[in-house]
């Protein structure tokens, strides 16, 4: 009987031993999986904060910055370009796109030219002209006004031209938003309005423009 009083005893002890054992395994994998998802969240919140979008905003008609590209003077656009710049990549740094509006004036064109990285997606707004792209080697016109839609996929040479009698008005997206882009070419070579234009070289123009993903077509001399 006194055995038996031991052995029971024993077992008891044998018992709360192993269920105090327990308990602390069971606590230490709970502890370990508060710990795992922590540190879950700590990166999780880590990756939102480093790749996270800047915030949206409503732009007005007339917001962004102004440039005249190509103007006759400092007073008179003439036939060049007037740009509206709504984003870019030092307005909108974390931004995919950027985003503009253009409008050449009569007479105007841009000389032909390709990007090897850029897209473009252009909306005409008003106006008449022409667009000017390739196709297996052929020049194609293509006769555009308001509700026209243009898409310039990287590596194909283009252009346009106002053919009417007021200037040719579009918005457009350029991807990626890059800041040696085809925006930051624009503002390079362009002016504020009534400020003087910087005057460069045909080498120095070209230039400027492959450093901006902008190859000029080579001009075939007669």
């Amino acid at each position: 009987m006194i055995y038996k009083k031991k052995y029971l005893k024993s077992s008891k002890r044998i018992l709360l031993l192993v269920c105090l054992g327990l308990s602390i395994i069971i606590q230490s994998c709970e502890n370990k999986k508060a710990k795992t998802e922590n540190v879950a969240e700590l990166q999780t919140e880590k990756t939102i904060s480093t790749t996270q979008k800047s915030v949206g905003s409503i732009m007005e008609p007339h917001s962004g910055e102004h440039v005249w590209v190509f103007p006759k003077n400092k007073d008179t656009l003439g036939s060049g370009g007037k740009l509206q710049v709504f984003m870019d990549a030092e307005s909108h740094p974390h931004a995919s796109a950027s985003f503009a509006k253009y409008e050449l004036g009569v007479g105007g064109a841009l000389p032909e030219h390709k990007h090897n990285k850029t897209e473009e997606i252009a909306y005409f707004l008003s106006g008449k002209g022409v667009v000017i792209t390739y196709k297996n080697g052929k020049r194609i016109e293509t006769q555009v006004k308001e509700g026209y839609v243009w898409y310039t996929a990287p590596g194909e040479y283009h252009s346009f031209k106002n053919t009417g009698n007021e200037p040719l008005k579009l918005i457009f997206t350029v991807i990626p938003n890059d800041k040696d882009g085809l925006i930051s070419f624009f503002k390079k070579i362009g002016a504020k309005p009534g400020k003087e234009a910087t005057t460069f070289s045909p080498e120095e123009f070209g230039k400027i423009a492959s450093e901006h993903d902008l190859i000029l077509k080579p001009v075939k001399v007669e």
